[in-house]
């Protein structure tokens, strides 16, 4: 999870709140590029006794997030962008698509939409974003791209057992590529 200043009074768990009241906060956020890759190599990736995966958190500052974003993008087996609300105003996320579309295959990706998504603007800025593909991107390959787009209701909460079950189809191996057998 990458959270700037904005965002880490709703991210704050207990632990960070008295490093907070300490000031020392401060030490959680990247500082550099080489910061990064320093939290990359550190992060915890397997899973935990319970089998559940740790949330590595990369507190970042307007000159470290973008460098983060693409560096965590281009590791991930599968992306989950949430786009509910989104609009002309989150131009992070504006920039996040853009990347995303440049260097992640479309078929580790899903956007998240609501209600309150301004699907006009999406469209228009997937749009732009397939523009600025390089010839090298691994979607220049694919003879017919498209977006997975989740709908949910703005009033529901999200089927997370839905949206889980469509990852993982999506994203894990057939038994034949793993190696499994029948």
């Amino acid at each position: 999870m990458i959270a700037g200043p904005d965002l880490v009074e709703s991210t704050v768990e207990p632990h960070e709140f008295l490093e907070f009241l300490g000031g020392r906060l401060s030490r959680r956020f990247v500082r550099s590029d080489a910061d990064v890759q320093r939290r990359l190599e550190a992060r915890h990736s397997g899973t935990d006794p319970d089998g559940r995966y740790r949330v590595n958190e990369f507190f970042c500052y307007a000159d470290t997030w973008q460098y983060a974003m693409r560096s965590l993008a281009a590791g991930a087996d599968a992306i989950l962008m949430d786009l509910r609300s989104f609009s002309p105003a989150n131009q992070g996320c504006l920039y996040e698509l853009e990347q995303l579309l440049v260097s992640v295959s479309l078929d580790r990706i899903v956007f998240l939409i609501d209600d309150s998504t301004d699907h006009a603007f999406l469209e228009r800025a997937l749009q732009n974003a397939w523009q600025q593909v390089r010839q090298d991107s691994p979607n220049r390959r694919i003879a017919s791209p498209e977006v997975r787009l989740v709908h949910t209701r703005a009033q529901k909460s999200v089927d997370i057992n839905g949206l889980l079950k469509l990852l993982l189809a999506q994203f894990s191996p057939s038994p034949a590529a793993s190696g499994a057998s029948a």
